[in-house]
């Protein structure tokens, strides 16, 4: 597990390819898809193992939130049939239902969890150097030669209040203000990557997470800080450009607006003609051309439009409420934090909540269904609920009575 994230930032590097497909069912065969197949084995045996000695398998559809994920991946399916979608199209979805019991076999407990998050915060951080390297490699944005741009904003929006999260229940100050740095580190990785939706989530999420701890001030003044940032860098001309019609247009944002912005009414007008089935996964880009008027087929480049054209609204739908579900749940147990034991999972759900949301604004602007940092999110807010299920259950249990002294403990009954 601790690998697959180490090396998840480098998915597209060349070095991790494999094959164009694995026996013609799973497309790009990579490091990280190996790994995660092994992973679903192992996973499969430990919970086959643990019912064979009679000590209960794991539930892994026990949650609301992974009933949704599998009713999704039905919809997903019956939209693919019925449109004659290629095998692919179902298979980028397959990859994450195997990776579902991996992820909740494998993290176990708040430790499992620590490391987990760690490496997580410790994964994109590392990546810097060699993304800012491919950066200046290639005269672009950040992102360029490692990863698309705009997608390494969105899971960088994902991460960086996990680091925040991470430096609040250190225990030294030396360290609070490392994993703090790491978070800087990812917010200047992020305005480096001159990704506007990335810049609009980021500004949701820190005023969400600087309203929670310092309140409304802190959060005004966390967003000022933000556009500071921003404004002597391309991303801030590109934001301006957006905003302000009479503001010198950087290189590349006027051709994208239009192009957004015809993909999106192509969108909705393929959405209006197949409402519930939609077009087909992976259908949207075949009639891109049609329904917007471009010269070039494309993406949706909104994650909500895109499920909606392809598989329907009823899959969008459990999309949203899978989300929104989500946020909710991590939303409770955030403000556990001054509960006995429950500092450092009220602290991840906190960092988990509002990089989902970031990255939920952030979607309207990329197709980021297939993005394993978000569903790894998703699948991690199980286990937090798990833990703070099993905490709840352990102390409001009913301690052992003792038995006065002298007076010998009642003898067991056998079971036979």
């Amino acid at each position: 597990m601790l690998l697959i994230i180490l090396i998840m930032p480098f998915e597209m590097s060349p070095y991790l390819y494999i094959s164009p497909s694995f026996l013609g069912i799973i497309p790009d065969f990579t490091v990280i898809k190996l790994l995660g197949m092994l992973g679903f084995a192992w996973a499969v045996f430990k919970i086959v193992m643990l019912n064979r000695r009679g000590r209960g398998g794991e539930r892994v559809f026990d949650s609301l939130t992974a009933q949704l994920f599998a009713a999704l991946f039905a919809g997903v399916v019956v939209s693919a049939i019925l449109n004659e979608s290629p095998m692919f199209a179902i298979t980028k979805y397959l990859v994450f239902v195997f990776f579902l019991p991996f992820v909740l076999v494998s993290v176990r407990n708040e430790d499992d969890l620590r490391r987990v998050f760690a490496t997580v915060v410790i994964a994109m951080t590392l990546v810097f150097p060699y993304a800012f390297r491919q950066m200046g490699r290639y005269d672009g944005r950040l992102g360029v030669g490692l990863y698309e741009p705009n997608y390494l904003a969105a899971n960088l929006v994902l991460i960086i209040p996990l680091a925040l999260a991470v430096a609040s229940y250190q225990p030294t100050r030396i360290r609070q203000l490392a994993w703090a740095g790491c978070g800087m580190v990812l917010v200047v990785a992020l305005l480096l990557t001159s990704s506007r939706g990335g810049f609009i989530g980021l500004m949701v999420a820190g005023w969400i997470y600087a309203y929670r701890r310092l309140g409304l001030r802190g959060a005004i003044l966390a967003c000022v800080v933000l556009i500071i940032m921003v404004s002597p860098t391309d991303l801030g001309q590109r934001a301006l450009a957006t905003v302000d019609p009479t503001a010198p247009k950087p290189p590349g944002v006027e051709e994208s607006t239009l192009a957004h912005t015809a993909l999106f009414w192509g969108g909705i007008r393929m959405m209006i003609d197949a409402p519930i089935f939609g077009v087909g996964p992976q259908r949207f880009k075949d009639y891109s051309q049609a329904y917007s008027g471009l010269d070039i087929p494309y993406i949706a480049h909104n994650t909500y439009l895109e499920l909606a054209a392809e598989a329907g609204l009823p899959v969008l739908g459990l999309f949203l409420l899978l989300l929104l579900t989500t946020i909710f749940k991590l939303g409770r147990i955030a403000r556990l934090g001054r509960e006995p034991g429950m500092q450092r999972l009220a602290a991840w759900a906190d960092g988990l909540r509002t990089g989902l949301i970031g990255f939920a604004i952030a979607g309207g602007f990329i197709s980021g269904q297939y993005e394993k940092f978000f569903w790894l999110s998703v699948f991690l807010s199980i286990v937090v609920g798990r833990l703070v299920d099993r905490a709840a259950a352990h102390a409001t249990a009913p301690a052992p009575v003792a038995a006065p002294e002298g007076v010998a403990a009642a003898p067991q009954l056998s079971a036979s």
